[in-house]
């Protein structure tokens, strides 16, 4: 578990170690964010700790109960897109994740392969 100075009001979870780890194809170093009252500030500044404190993490995903209409539109509000619905044995949740710029860059030359 990562801990970031938000008064006891978020907790951070490495997703291949947690409650997510086989509701998608989980990167090491992708994290959950747990924050049930959380608004929009609140989260891009977790997603602004994280991009400093791990630069590697690909994804920041925020869990909301699915159909959670209002939590989505928060999540989207501070930058977060809708991916995903899983099921988990105790919940069913809606998947939304910030991600970087470096994840989700495209090179358009589409002639070209990576590392060649």
């Amino acid at each position: 578990m990562i801990t970031v100075p938000f008064d006891g009001r978020v907790r951070l979870e490495r997703c291949a170690a947690g409650r997510l780890r086989d509701a998608y194809p989980v990167a090491a170093h992708d994290l959950e964010v747990q924050a049930p009252e959380a608004d929009a500030g609140l989260l891009r500044a977790v997603v602004d700790a994280v991009a400093q404190a791990d630069p590697h993490c690909r994804r920041v995903v925020y869990a909301v109960p699915e159909g959670d209409l209002n939590r989505m539109a928060v999540a989207e509000s501070a930058g977060f897109r809708y991916v995903v619905d899983v099921d988990l044995a105790d919940a069913q949740l809606s998947l939304l994740v910030a991600e970087p710029e470096w994840v989700t860059r495209t090179d358009m030359d589409l002639d070209h392969v990576p590392g060649s």
